[in-house]
């Protein structure tokens, strides 16, 4: 199907949607709007709790129940369901683009990614993953919640166009044990373990563990269809990761910890290794372990303190036989704390400050010939922050609300940052929401963008790169109709400035600089509904337009989305879930590519207490030939994606 037949049936089905709910049974179960039925909340806009209407952010929220029932397999799968989202695969990583943006070289670093709101990005590269390389494994979370817009003046560095916090299973969710084991195409297995139990009213503990393992697809490239191969990647897109959590709560404490390691192997042949060989890979390795305290609210003071340490290292190996093999090297070692304290005793304001800091006191990068041992890059660059904020929310008139938020980051290398927010919200009819937001954003260079080299045969470093910012402001509307339905539109208009991007000059040497400034606006039309008999359907559409000053348009940046996301009750407890997913064509560093409309589909049991629950998904139903985008490390136009892919998944109980 093509992306503007996609994108026109979404937008036709949303008035649809809208129009065709159930009568409701009463007036005053009518007079309830989604969010107070299905008791939405978020915690990721502000840092504390408060309702989607009420959040001085455009909020999407992902329920457990549709984490579950559609079979993902990663956190990307479930995000490029959210408006404007958007994924590219380079057969390494899947980065996410937003509202246009999602630039060649970028690990995902103008993303936050959190955990139970606690920063996952690491600080030698940046990167928020969210593919089979992310720490988190998507069977242990709850729900996720993703903010659109800059989010600095909460959170600081790297919350530049949205915020993906997951929300993570507790020992009172499981209270007990199951077992989940997927088997599917290019000979993927995936075992799973989450248990847990809450002991008494203070005391919890969860466990989960998981390992997966993949064959992967024999690819083409046409580019090395030259005489001396024959385009063909045979057996060199092998996965496995193995990945652990575990969290232990009593009373007001909380301990956690995180351990996470994926190699790849990468059949592309990046930074002109040999094509058709195996052992060119990439490995990622994560550690984080956490202390946390939330105290009890006593005179309107509520305190919270975070301690915490965590660890990162990435290998790549690059296989350039018969000469020699190359190995990157990457280690990060850091450790931070939190405090922040919340203030209610004044009526209708809800005040928050904060102190944060992190002390980076390891971020080593090495590149090297294996043997004979050459060293070509080695150094070590630590770096540190100490930052500060206040927050209130204010609510002036019973239907008005007022939410202002400020941050100042002190980072070393660069002069301070200061981060101001603010969102006007009016409640205008019981179902109707009206937001106008503003804010800035910033995100400061990363170790591997201002000192990676390999003396200047590929890259460059550049330590006298700057900061980039970025300037929101956006208008929201959100319509809840019959009793649990809701249609929202946002306008939305941005301005980066000294954008951190990677450019190549004729020599084939590549170099992050800050670049002229970019503009971007948009639209997005969302809108779901839950109806009695169990259907339920989500959609939207975006446009979007992102251009450097110049009129220049960005790479891997659609303009047009399209998006259906359905589930629906089948005979016998069956059901049937999946999305249609449309996206316009998109400017490649080596050329255009195509865009695609790709449909998924997952048909699950009813969960039996013995015989647990299967399910069937199929992805790309349509065994679509679709691509993504090349990265500047990769002499391919394009990116060829996955065809047609089936797995079975098996649930128990214990």
């Amino acid at each position: 199907m093509q992306v503007r037949k996609i994108a026109s049936f979404v937008a036709a089905l949303l008035p649809a949607v809208s129009f065709a709910t159930p009568a409701a049974s009463s007036e005053s179960l009518a007079d309830l709007g989604l969010e107070e039925l299905l008791q939405v909340t978020v915690v990721s806009a502000s840092r504390f709790e408060q309702s989607t209407t009420e959040a001085p952010a455009t909020v999407t929220v992902i329920g457990e129940e549709e984490l579950r029932q559609r079979g993902y397999r990663n956190l990307a799968e479930a995000l490029v369901t959210v408006p404007g989202v958007y994924s590219s695969n380079d057969r390494t990583y899947t980065y996410l683009g937003v509202r246009g943006l999602n630039r060649p070289g970028d690990y995902g670093s103008r993303l936050l990614l959190l955990t139970d709101g606690a920063r996952r990005n690491d600080p030698l590269f940046d990167q928020a993953l969210f593919g089979n390389e992310s720490p988190i494994e998507i069977d242990w979370v709850k729900r996720l919640e993703f903010v659109s817009g800059p989010a600095s003046a909460v959170y600081g560095s790297n919350a530049l166009f949205g915020t993906v916090n997951t929300i993570m299973l507790d020992g009172g969710d499981i209270n007990g044990a199951r077992v989940t084991l997927d088997a599917g195409s290019f000979g993927s297995k995936r075992a799973g373990v989450v248990a847990g139990e809450r002991l008494d009213g203070d005391r919890e503990w969860f466990l989960g563990v998981s390992a997966y393992k993949a064959e992967g697809a024999d690819l083409y490239f046409p580019e090395y269809d030259n005489g001396v191969t024959d385009g063909h990647a045979r057996g060199l897109d092998g996965e496995h990761y193995e990945k652990a959590y575990a969290k232990l709560r009593f009373g007001n404490w909380r301990l956690t910890g995180n351990f996470s390691s994926r190699k790849k192997d990468l059949p592309t042949a990046p930074y002109e290794t040999t094509f058709g060989e195996s052992g060119t890979w990439a490995r990622d390795e994560y550690r984080l372990l956490e202390l946390r305290y939330d105290g009890d609210t006593e005179r309107g003071w509520q305190p919270s303190y975070r301690l915490f340490t965590g660890g990162y290292r990435y290998d790549g190996n690059y296989n350039y036989t018969p000469l020699s093999n190359t190995r990157d090297r990457a280690v990060a070692r850091w450790y931070g704390g939190e405090f922040h304290l919340a203030y209610t005793a004044i009526p209708k304001h809800k005040l928050m400050f904060g102190v944060d800091s992190q002390w980076n006191w390891q971020l080593e990068q090495r590149y090297f010939e294996v043997a004979p041992y050459t060293s070509i890059l080695n150094t070590n660059d630590p770096s540190r922050t100490i930052s500060a904020f206040v927050q209130d929310e204010w609510q002036f008139q019973p239907d008005w609300r007022l939410n202002i938020g400020l941050r100042h980051d002190r980072t070393k290398d660069f002069e301070p940052e200061t981060s101001p927010r603010v969102a006007l919200i009016w409640q205008a009819t019981n179902r109707l929401t009206l937001k106008a937001m503003g804010g800035r954003a910033f995100r400061v260079p990363n170790a591997y963008e201002r000192f990676y080299n390999d003396q200047n045969v590929t890259q460059a470093a550049n330590p006298n790169l700057s900061p980039e910012r970025v300037s929101t402001a956006e208008l929201a509307s959100a319509y809840r109709f019959g009793q649990n339905g809701r249609v929202g539109l946002s306008l939305y208009s941005s301005r980066i400035q000294h954008l951190i991007d990677q450019t190549t000059d004729a020599s084939g040497v590549s170099t992050y600089t800050n670049q002229a400034m970019i503009r971007s606006r948009g639209v997005e039309l969302d809108a779901e509904n839950h109806w009695a008999s169990g259907l339920r359907l989500r959609g939207s559409v975006a446009w979007q337009r992102s251009r450097v000053e110049d009129g220049t348009g960005l790479v891997d940046s659609p303009q047009r989305m399209g998006k259906l996301i359905f589930g629906i009750p089948l005979w016998g407890g069956w059901t049937a879930s999946g999305e249609m997913l449309g996206v316009s064509s998109r400017k490649g560093v080596n050329g255009p590519v195509p865009g695609y409309g790709i449909a998924n589909l997952a048909v699950s049991t009813r969960t039996d207490a013995r015989l647990g629950q299967i399910s069937l998904v199929v992805n790309n139903l349509g065994d679509k030939h679709y691509h993504d985008p090349a990265t500047a490390s990769l002499i391919q136009h394009a990116i060829e994606q996955d065809g047609r892919q089936f797995h079975v998944r098996w649930t128990l109980g214990l």
